[in-house]
């Protein structure tokens, strides 16, 4: 078998080996060698070759390879080969066949021999006009050498070329595959497939980087030139965060097929399969800010400063280059200025330079006005950018957790691509998975995530605020003061900040509870008790949100019996209960509700037939930190966090006790949200960031604040900022959500947004997992 170009190691210039040297054995019995090298385990450590992903570390080790320890494999001269008929003085056996030279799998099977003598092996291409690389090193090897690997190569195979239907090559494709995982010993269970067309060298190097960088990204996604042939798993499509179960590895089986021959009377094919499972080193985060997403902190003493600031800003931009670098050099410059200790500050957001100017008009237009510059009117444009003369501080932040219903389909399904560190630690803490509801939230089908019952909405929007918990805390250094949750969202707030010690075990809970999947919803055993049915009565339920004061609702309530007033938020409410009996409130009311189409008794008289079973399912062990102290006799104010329940005016005490209590009293009574917020505010909360999905609450936190300031002018200034909302990008509103609390003079760290390639990792466990690679 003749391969080219030749794998070679060099020395002062000179050609010491080379691998190709067996060219002139004869096929079968390098196909015999290969077979016996793939008989043992096989592990291919591969590092994505660039300064981007490899870490000071990796970069190190492999600089100390002499040039005698190295091989390249440059796929470039692959590229033009051609069809040739042997010549009368070239027999045919030994004709580099075009198969052969596009042979990824006959590479490594001979690099293989390299690799198990400690040599580096370098695979060079292009992507594009970009040149890339790829180191090989034997897993053993590089655990010695304390390399992390992005993935390992477990296995690989080759299938022969076939003719025939498009059916007869599938079934040949599915052989091939089959073959590499028993060879990696992986179950096709276990292992996402994808297939894609390689018709040279270089190509198939490029979908091997492509999978190297999906299991380093943690990213499923169809590769380029993804063909359409279905997997048995049906998962080409699929694009997000890469679930997986936990402390398993990620498998993908990378299947790729070359076309062989073009002849207009034949369809010639060679498929190759490689199995890569994941490593150790993560994919290096993608930046936060960018020349295409603009964030700017500006800093000072006061607003005529600010103002001098952004006349300096516009004249440099005026000046700067017409390029992305002119962008990135002002994003340095005034990071590099910006003091977290001035006592004003204000933060411009755009998406080009050009926007950035407008951006910055528009806050020298605003600082002149009189109602912001003097009366501590927050300023916001629809870009991002935000100021305030009068900052809220951090003394009354306040973290808000949302209810039930506020997850949506696809959410944030880029966050794991610019906090890699925080998911990897979160799936090593629980199942990710399971508590996102991954399933559902992330099907092909959006409709999915819509149809999901009360406990999966339950578990997953509780997911989304323990994921941003961690974010706002663990990687941006942001401290709450207080704590406070809409409906269930009192549970999310115990998950969430460190108070219970197995937050995760509450998953399956939920999952098999009867009181979300029974009692209170499904078949509303509950309601079915309190309304005395008898078992073949059929209960149509159903929730309105409707636009009335809650005494006018109450007034009429027994009337309909049936009916119930379930929350009081701000000027709406919402009623729940029999359908018809709903419906005829409203009409009496003369008011036009919107059907929620939610089928839940909380907040209904039925759901006190199972406040015993709520508050046992809530009663939890407290992490030994959380408690406070002298046990059960400190108040509640000396806690770090002071946390505030609807069902009652003073902080709860923290002990599973009181929180089990406090949680089934608002589970299964009416929740007047407004009276929470104003209990809240009466005790110092001022700032309320809403922390999970989409932005349930800040809304009707600004409406029902407004509404209490205008009652009397002795009521403190507050602000709600949500830190997602749906429909919009993640990151956007993220960073927007910074903004705003920047602007208010709240400490955080900037670090993610100044160093995007490593400060992820710094408030976390290591982006390397010491426990090395799930098997």
């Amino acid at each position: 078998m003749n391969l080219a170009p030749p794998l070679a190691t060099t020395h002062s210039g000179q050609v010491e080996t080379s691998i190709a040297d067996t060219a002139n054995v004869d096929k079968a019995i390098a196909d015999t060698v290969i077979t016996e090298k793939l008989a043992k385990p096989l592990r291919i450590a591969v590092l994505l070759g660039d300064a981007v992903n490899l870490d000071s570390h990796s970069a190190q080790v492999l600089g100390t390879f002499t040039e005698r320890e190295r091989v390249q494999i440059c796929a470039a001269d692959a590229n033009q080969s051609t069809v040739h008929g042997p010549t009368a003085h070239e027999p045919k056996e030994h004709e580099p066949s075009v198969h052969e030279q596009r042979s990824l799998t006959a590479l490594l099977g001979q690099a293989t021999t390299a690799l198990e003598q400690g040599k580096l092996v370098e695979l060079k291409f292009n992507d594009g006009n970009r040149p890339l690389s790829l180191y090989l090193l034997d897993g053993l090897r590089a655990a010695k050498l304390r390399l992390h690997a992005h993935a390992f190569i477990a296995g690989f195979a080759a299938g022969n070329e076939t003719t025939g239907d498009t059916n007869v090559a599938v079934e040949n494709a599915a052989t091939v595959a089959n073959a590499a995982l028993a060879a990696a010993k992986r179950s096709p269970a276990q292992t996402v497939q994808h297939q894609t067309v390689a018709n040279t060298l270089n190509e198939a190097f490029v979908a091997l980087r492509q999978g190297v960088t999906a299991l380093a990204a943690r990213t499923q996604a169809p590769l380029k030139g993804t063909t359409g042939i279905k997997q048995t798993n049906d998962t080409n499509h699929q694009t997000g965060y890469w679930f997986s179960d936990q402390h398993q590895a990620r498998v993908l089986c990378l299947n790729l097929v070359a076309k062989t021959s073009h002849q207009a009377d034949e369809s010639r094919n060679l498929s190759q399969s490689l199995v890569l499972t994941q490593g150790t080193q993560l994919a290096a985060p993608k930046a936060l800010v960018d020349e295409n997403r603009l964030f700017v902190p500006i800093s000072s003493d006061s607003i005529n400063e600010l103002k001098a600031k952004l006349f300096q800003l516009l004249s440099s931009l005026d000046i700067g280059a017409p390029d992305t670098s002119s962008a990135s050099h002002q994003l340095t410059f005034w990071f590099e200025r910006y003091d977290a200790n001035a006592p004003l500050a204000l933060v411009l957001m755009a998406a080009s330079s050009d926007d950035l100017k407008l951006e910055a008009k528009a806050m020298l237009t605003a600082l002149e006005n009189d109602a912001i510059r003097h009366h501590g009117q927050h300023f916001k444009t629809p870009a991002g950018s935000c100021f305030t003369a009068k900052p809220l501080g951090d003394a009354g932040l306040t973290f808000v957790y949302p209810g039930v219903g506020t997850v949506y389909a696809n959410m944030f399904n880029n966050l794991h691509e610019y906090f890699p560190a925080l998911y990897h630690q979160l799936e090593r803490e629980g199942d990710l998975s399971a508590m996102l509801q991954s399933p559902q939230i992330y099907a092909a089908d959006v409709k999915t995530a819509a149809g999901m019952n009360l406990s999966q909405q339950a578990i997953s929007g509780v997911g989304a605020s323990y994921l941003f918990t961690k974010l706002l805390t663990q990687v941006f250094n942001i401290k709450p003061k207080m704590a406070l949750g809409y409906s269930m969202g009192e549970a999310a707030m115990w998950a969430s900040l460190d108070v219970w010690q197995t937050p995760h075990a509450m998953i399956n809970a939920t999952e098999n509870s009867d009181i979300f999947n029974h009692a209170i919803s499904g078949e509303l055993t509950a309601v079915r008790r309190a309304w005395q049915l008898a078992d073949d009565e059929a209960i149509a339920w159903n929730s309105f949100v409707v636009r009335a004061d809650s005494h006018e609702i109450k007034a009429l309530l027994p009337e309909f019996p049936r009916a119930y007033l379930a929350i009081t938020q701000g000027d709406t409410c919402v009623i729940a209960g029999c359908e018809t009996s709903c419906k005829a409130l409203l009409a009496t009311l003369g008011k036009r509700g919107i059907a929620a189409n939610r089928v839940t008794a909380m907040h209904t008289a039925p759901a006190l037939l199972v406040h015993g079973q709520v508050q046992d399912f809530y009663t939890q062990a407290l992490k030994p930190e959380a408690l406070e102290p002298e046990a059960l006799k400190a108040a509640a104010q000396d806690s770090p966090i002071r946390f505030i329940s609807a069902a009652q005016t003073a902080p709860v005490i923290v002990d599973s006790h009181s929180i089990g209590r406090a949680i089934a009293d608002t589970f299964c009574s009416p929740i007047d949200f407004s009276a929470l917020i104003q209990n809240a505010t009466e005790q110092g909360a001022r700032l309320f960031v809403e922390v999970g999905a989409d932005r349930q609450t800040s809304t009707l936190i600004d409406k029902i604040s407004h509404a209490h300031a205008s009652q009397s002018t002795a009521n403190a200034a507050t602000a709600a900022i949500a830190c997602n909302a749906k429909g919009a990008d993640a990151i956007t509103s993220l960073l927007k959500c910074l903004a705003q609390l920047i602007s208010h003079r709240v400490p955080l760290s900037l670090a993610p947004l100044i160093q995007p390639l490593s400060a992820n990792a710094a408030p976390l466990s290591s982006a390397v997992s010491p426990e090395g690679e799930p098997q």
